[in-house]
């Protein structure tokens, strides 16, 4: 049971720092095309 429990919240912990780096990716994409918008209407 305690291993359950540890696996647990492992488990948990890897999800959340997967989806805080998707979610820092993402914005980054977003950045990057509006810089790249910015460069090319110069």
């Amino acid at each position: 049971m305690l291993g359950f429990m540890i696996g647990l919240f492992v488990g948990a912990f890897i999800g959340v720092c997967v989806m805080c780096l998707c979610n820092a990716a993402a914005k980054a994409d977003e950045q990057m095309k509006d810089h790249i918008n910015d460069k090319s209407k110069k």
